[in-house]
This record gives C-alpha cells, sequence and structure tokens, in this order.
C-alpha cells in the first residue's frame, strides 16, 4: 500500500504540494495554516515533521491511525504524480464486484476534485476516464457482503473518506461513487434484512441523500438509522475530531411495528393516577403546550421571546425572574440573519451573568435560516424533524409563522398542513411550543386587534394564545415602555401569564411583569427592529 497517499493524505485538511511531498495543517494541534510536512520516506513509507514540535505518533492518533497501520502491506494503488483530468491523485478507491475483481475507481486529488476510471488495456495509459455503461457497486462490496452475513451493523457515508475513517474504528462501511444523489435501488439488495446507520453530511445536499436512501431501503433493511457527526461536517470530521462511532447524534430511526392492542374502558381509564404538571415553566407552560405569541410592530414582542429563551435556559421565570430548573432550548429564528440575531442576543446572555444565573453551555441552542422554511416540502419538513429529534429541547421556539411555508398566509390548507408538522415536532420530543406571528394590520391604536394574520385556524391550535399591545399612548417621537399582555383566544387550562410588562433596567432583563408600572430608561437598541 502506498501508505502516504492512500492512509495519511486523505485524512489531512490545507494540502498544498512542495518540492519532496506535501505541507498540510497538523491535526494534532490548532492549526490555522499548514505547519505539518509530510513526503515518502527512503527506509519507511512516510516522513513527517510538525514544525509546531507535535510527536509523529500524536499527529497519527489524530486522523484515526497508528505507525502499524502505516506499516501494513499494500493493498491499494495510488503513486504519487499520478495524472488524472483533475489534477494530480492522493488516493485512488477500488471499486469491486462479489469477487473482488476490479470494475472501477475513483481517483481523489488534493483539492477534493474527484475523476473515474475504468481499466482498459488497449489505452496506453491503461484506462478510460468515462465509466460508460460499466456496472456500478457499493464501495467495499465484498466486506459488506460479509458483514450483512455476520450480522453487522452497516454504515452508509457519503465518500470514500469517511468510509476509510470508520474503518479504522473496526467498523464495516460503504458509500456510492459521485458523491450525494448517486445511490442506485439496485446497491439496496446488498443491504437485505441488515442493520443499517445513515451518516449523513451536514449540509443540505447530504441530509437530502441520506433521506433519499432511508426511502430505497425501506423494507428492505431490518432497521435504520440517521446520524450526523458531532463535530464537523461528516463522518471522518467526527473521527477525527476524537468522537466514538457511539456518539454520532442521532436525527431519526426507524420504528419497529407497534403491538396493537384495545382501547381501555371507562373504568381502567379513570382508574389511572396521572402524574403531576410536567412543567417547563411552572404555572406557566407544561411539556407539549403550544403558545403563539404575536403583538404590534416595535413593542418588543420578538424580545419578549428571546427573553424567555435565555431565562428558562438559564433557569429562571421568564417574567418573574425568580429561579426555576433549567431546559433545553432550541431557537429557530426563521426571519433575522445569524448577525442581526447575535445583536439581539448579546445583551440577554450579559444579562444572565450579571444576575448570577449564566446559561450553561449547551443549553440554548440557536438556527438561522433568514429565507424562511417551507414545511410543505418534504425535504424541509424532514429538517426540521431532524432538528428537533438531534437536539431533544425542552422547549422550541420558532418562526414567525408566515415564514413557515410559502403558500397564501391565509390558506387553511397551507396552515393545516404546517401545524401538523409542528405538531409532529413537538411530539418528536415531548417538548412545550413556542411560535412568534404578526398581529394584523388593519385597525390603529391601543384597541388594534393582536389576533394573528393569516388563516383562522391559528385561532383554534394552540391551548394559548397572548398578544402585547401599548399600556398607554407614548407621547410623539417616544417608545412605548409598557405594554399589556392580552389573551386573544380562551385558554384551556388556568394559567399564571402576566397581564402587563414593563421594560426593565439597563444591563438587566429587558421585561419583567408588573401589575404598576413607571416607564424606564434603556434597552431601545434591542427592540428598535422588532
Amino acid at each position: 500500500m502506498d501508505a502516504l497517499h492512500e492512509l495519511v493524505l486523505p485524512r489531512l485538511e490545507g494540502i498544498r504540494p512542495q518540492a519532496g511531498g506535501y505541507m498540510a495543517k497538523c491535526p494534532a494541534h490548532g492549526d490555522r495554516t499548514a505547519s505539518l510536512s509530510v513526503g515518502p520516506g527512503k527506509e519507511q513509507p512516510v516522513v513527517m515533521n510538525c514544525h509546531a514540535g507535535c510527536d509523529r505518533d500524536d499527529v497519527l492518533a489524530a486522523i484515526g491511525l497508528t505507525w502499524a497501520d502505516i506499516c501494513k502491506p499494500r493493498e491499494e494503488r495510488a503513486e504519487r504524480g499520478e495524472w488524472t483530468p483533475r489534477g494530480e491523485a492522493v488516493a485512488v478507491y477500488d471499486y469491486v464486484d462479489e469477487s473482488g475483481t476490479l470494475l472501477y475507481q475513483v481517483c481523489r486529488t488534493a483539492d477534493k476534485q474527484f475523476s473515474q476510471r475504468v481499466p482498459n488495456p488497449s489505452r496506453k495509459s491503461g484506462w478510460d476516464w468515462k465509466l460508460g455503461g460499466v456496472r456500478r457497486v457499493p464501495y467495499r462490496l465484498p466486506k459488506v457482503i460479509e458483514g450483512v452475513r455476520n450480522g453487522d451493523v452497516i454504515f452508509i457515508v457519503e465518500g470514500e473518506k469517511d468510509v476509510h475513517a470508520l474503518e479504522s474504528k473496526g467498523l464495516i462501511a460503504t458509500c456510492n461513487s459521485g458523491g450525494a444523489g448517486k445511490w442506485r435501488p439496485e446497491f439496496c439488495e446488498f443491504l437485505r434484512e441488515a442493520d443499517v446507520t445513515i451518516v449523513a453530511d451536514k449540509d443540505e445536499p447530504g441530509q437530502a441523500h441520506a433521506r433519499q436512501v432511508t426511502e430505497m431501503l425501506t423494507g428492505i433493511a431490518t432497521t435504520i438509522r440517521r446520524v450526523e457527526a458531532a463535530a464537523g461536517k461528516d463522518a471522518a470530521d467526527h473521527i477525527s475530531a476524537g468522537f466514538k462511532p457511539h456518539e454520532f447524534v442521532e436525527t431519526w430511526t426507524s420504528e419497529a411495528p407497534a403491538k396493537v392492542d384495545l382501547a381501555p374502558d371507562l373504568w381502567e381509564f379513570i382508574a389511572v393516577n396521572d402524574e403531576d404538571f410536567d412543567w417547563v415553566v411552572p404555572d406557566l407552560l407544561e411539556r407539549g403546550d403550544r403558545l403563539v405569541w404575536t403583538g404590534f410592530e416595535g413593542l418588543g414582542k420578538s424580545v419578549a421571546l428571546r427573553q424567555m429563551a435565555v431565562t428558562i435556559a438559564a433557569g429562571l421565570h421568564p417574567f418573574k425572574l425568580h429561579e426555576i430548573p433549567k431546559m433545553r432550548v432550541l431557537f429557530i429564528d426563521c426571519e433575522n440573519s445569524e448577525s442581526q440575531s447575535r445583536r439581539k442576543f448579546r445583551p440577554l446572555a450579559a444579562a444572565s451573568i450579571t444576575v448570577g444565573h449564566r446559561v450553561p453551555d449547551g443549553a440554548l441552542r440557536l438556527i438561522h435560516k433568514p429565507e424562511g422554511i417551507d414545511v410543505s416540502r418534504a425535504d424541509d419538513a424532514a429538517w426540521l424533524l431532524e432538528r428537533v429529534t438531534a437536539h431533544k429541547p425542552d422547549v422550541l421556539f420558532i418562526g414567525p409563522f408566515y415564514r413557515l411555508h410559502a403558500g397564501n398566509i391565509n390558506d387553511e390548507v397551507a396552515a393545516r398542513h404546517t401545524v401538523g408538522v409542528l405538531d409532529k415536532a413537538r411530539t418528536a420530543a415531548d417538548c412545550a411550543l413556542v411560535i412568534e406571528a404578526h398581529a394584523g394590520h388593519g385597525e390603529h391604536g391601543k384597541n388594534r386587534s393582536v389576533r394573528p394574520v393569516g388563516s383562522s385556524l391559528l385561532l383554534r391550535w394552540p391551548e394559548f394564545g397572548f398578544g402585547i399591545t401599548p399600556a398607554y399612548e407614548p407621547e410623539p417621537g417616544e417608545s412605548c415602555k409598557t405594554v399589556d399582555v392580552k389573551p386573544w383566544r380562551g385558554a384551556r387550562e388556568t394559567r399564571d401569564w402576566p397581564v402587563r410588562l414593563t421594560w426593565g433596567d439597563q444591563g438587566k432583563w429587558p421585561w419583567k411583569s408588573v401589575s404598576t408600572f413607571t416607564p424606564a430608561p434603556g434597552w431601545d437598541a434591542i427592540r428598535e427592529d422588532d
């Protein structure tokens, strides 16, 4: 085996050729510029030198290799300097049939360009650089067949480099040539009655590819799981970051058919002792609740939702600000960019520190989709369910509602489909759901309705619907610093929602619950865009 080109280089990043070898980013330390020189040795397969002083074995360990791996007998071939139409090959991957006969190869360059070739003895080079009608097979097919026969879990990844990363951990893995979207139906037969784990690349093409493979394998494989890397983009990144295979983040799994039992009769039903409320926020939000929050433009409704997200994650009541159990929060913003959102969350994060309740690391996760999502599309609906399944929040914040589908906001069918997907996400995580929605513009002044604009379904769907309105008429040019919290639908249960909020002190929480008010200065900068 050419250990340099087939084992070492495919696992390194930032590769560039130099005289006698290559320079690359050292994986054993936080390398921003290439400081690792690697090349073929005269008395050993590979020579390497980290100019920052990292030990050879530490460098190899960081890419999932040992010196014994480097010295194993040759199994594949990738000659340094071997020509391909896309540049010099740093790795060559053999695609073979069931008996191990070579069908075609994929050649990888240092800058991640790929060429495919078929053996052709009549050519001077010995190759045709088009696959033509050659039979396509999954990578590592003989190992896959043996693994299925032995009952091993088979991992499906997006690229050959990922296959090798998982093989370095003793696993059986495969992929298709050509990248995302190129898995073929005939490949599935090799995985009949297998337990399959699909590792999706963490980008839209990779996630769509994983869902496509899932659909093809449904009814063929015994079990199917979809997972993603805990760090980086793909399986190779996950392993090189030091995570183990069992630490992949699960986003979806097939379910065994449920046993169908007769429904309980009346007496069985009422004899069950119910547990106490499963509060997310005591006396305010229970697990499974749906809250739609509205308000007039410029009053600070979005700030109130961000405050709710930060305080719940920090272990504080969002309006009374006393201590409560900390919860996991997922905040999906379908309107603001990441830079806009950072400006809004920084003062809230600082407030959590000021009051001695810093948000724990990992307790509040934020995803930004300023272009919106369209859950009427299967891919977007699946994306949302995958995010919620992976993060397992206690509270999911998402919105605004009109950015969750591309249909007419007044269309009942589009709204019904959207709330159906949101309910699937809510039940998948067993979480409370908080949605921002906009109030209509048809009226003016304090008595303007705070009901959400769009389909009337939103008036019937949630357990709770509240909107904020001005508590008084501010002077011209001044912002209203106290708002009334008005229900726009009858609550299904009695809860301790605030009836009035006033703008808080500079450097602390922007909103606080009050029964009387004195407008306070500060915080205007973080609500001016709401």
